[in-house]
């Protein structure tokens, strides 16, 4: 069994296990970087369809929405760092198998787009590794520095958004099937330094019964706040994910974008959010406080999806730039700020699967976002998708004010509880 470490060790020690969680992210998203704004060229390379696109993203998060609650809560059981190390290498296996898909010759595009599914079929099963590193923090964080570690988590996000798809459409220009080898080194080289060098957080294990993860973390739906908060998150994954879908379409069928040009946006995006998680989002909780950036940051994001609908309509570059920047900088506010929220409304034992229901019914937005942008999206009319999204998000950050309001009556249930009693077996 996991015992305590001396207090003072372990607040010496959580600076450096936070910048090798760091590193480890960062690498894993790197390679999540290089393919991700590829994956539609991947899936056009064998004929389908803009519907067929979208449902690449459909099936990932199908599997995620199964998977990743029952990995959050199982990191509850067994620790962080054997999840985390499981996720890292099945998006291994997923990124080596998609490289074949792209390598090789199929006579019939049925099975090469058969291998492009299966790929987002494994990296959905195994995809939590997200969830877990944010319980990682929770665990090892006060609740005064969560939004802070939690910015910063994101900004691995940032960095590895700004410099992975901009080489991945250089090595895709090179030789198309280089971005997903290239990422299964990331994820591989990720998997073996969380395995040898990072320290487990979770010091004391709550010995669940096997076999019920999913419906443990399900059951926190009924916590006053943290459910609410959840459903605010499905909206707002569900407007992210709709543009997230078509955007590489909208580039290609409004400005003509190809690989590299797609990519270079998605550079952009992770600029952005390097600057605002990285740095801004630390010094804003302590100005204003979380639920202010978490209600800032969907209506933020409501005026960039606005600003896709006119662009379709009269494209100008500049405009396109601003679009993203907005993007960018209303969910870069949103996330950290959930992800804190979370942390602090979540029961001080089950943090793992908290976050794996967070996580977990944002991969339920994952699953729906795709199929209705699929449905609504057309090369002469790509703006439908960011209509519903721009609705989705002001339902969402109106939704934030009114949970603001309940916690005035209704005081934070689990944020002032001492933690359980540590084992020192």
């Amino acid at each position: 069994m996991l015992s305590e470490p001396n207090p003072q060790h372990r607040d010496s020690q959580r600076p450096r296990a936070f910048g090798l969680l760091f590193v480890i992210v960062l690498i894993d998203m790197l390679g999540f970087g290089l393919i991700i704004p590829l994956l539609p060229f991947y899936a056009m390379k064998f004929q389908a369809s803009a519907f067929e696109v979208t449902m690449l993203l459909a099936i990932y998060s199908a599997c995620q929405f199964v998977a990743t609650p029952v990995l959050g809560s199982l990191s509850d059981r067994v620790g962080r760092r054997p999840v985390l190390v499981f996720s890292q290498l099945g998006t291994t296996t997923a990124s080596i198998l998609l490289g074949v898909a792209t390598a090789i010759h199929f006579d019939n595009p049925f099975w090469g787009l058969g291998l492009v599914y299966l790929t987002r079929v494994i990296d959905g099963i195994s995809g939590g590794n997200i969830s877990v590193a944010q319980a990682y923090i929770s665990d090892t964080t006060p609740p005064s520095q969560k939004a802070k570690y939690m910015g910063l988590l994101g900004a691995a996000f940032g960095i590895a958004f700004s410099i992975g798809p901009g080489l991945g459409g250089v090595l895709g220009h090179l030789n198309e099937a280089l971005p997903p080898f290239v990422a299964a080194g990331m994820s591989l080289t990720a998997a073996v330094l969380a395995y040898l060098k990072l320290p487990e957080s979770l010091q004391s294990p709550i010995n669940h019964t096997p076999g019920w993860h999913f419906m443990r973390s399900a059951r926190l739906l009924k916590q006053p706040i943290l459910g609410p908060l959840v459903g605010v998150w499905f909206l707002s994954m569900f407007a992210f994910v709709m543009t997230e879908a078509v955007l590489a379409l909208y580039l290609k069928d409004v400005f003509g974008f190809q690989e590299l040009g797609v990519g270079l946006t998605f550079m952009v995006a992770g600029l952005i959010i390097i600057i605002v998680q990285g740095g801004l989002i630390g010094r804003l909780r302590d100005w204003v406080g979380e639920w202010t950036i978490g209600i800032a940051g969907p209506l933020i994001f409501a005026v960039a999806m606005l600003m896709y609908v006119e662009i379709s309509l009269a494209p100008v570059i500049g405009l396109l730039l601003l679009a993203i920047v907005l993007q960018a900088v209303g969910r870069s506010l949103q996330t950290p700020a959930m992800s804190s929220l979370v942390a602090h409304h979540a029961p001080v034992a089950q943090q793992g699967a908290g976050f794996g229901l967070f996580h977990g019914m944002g991969a339920l937005a994952r699953v729906f976002g795709p199929v209705v942008a699929g449905m609504v999206y057309l090369a002469d009319r790509p703006w439908p998708p960011f209509v519903v999204a721009c609705g989705c998000t002001i339902l969402g950050g109106i939704w934030m004010i009114v949970i603001r309001f309940q916690t005035y009556h209704m005081p934070d249930l689990y944020a002032e509880m001492p933690p359980p009693a540590r084992s020192t077996d």
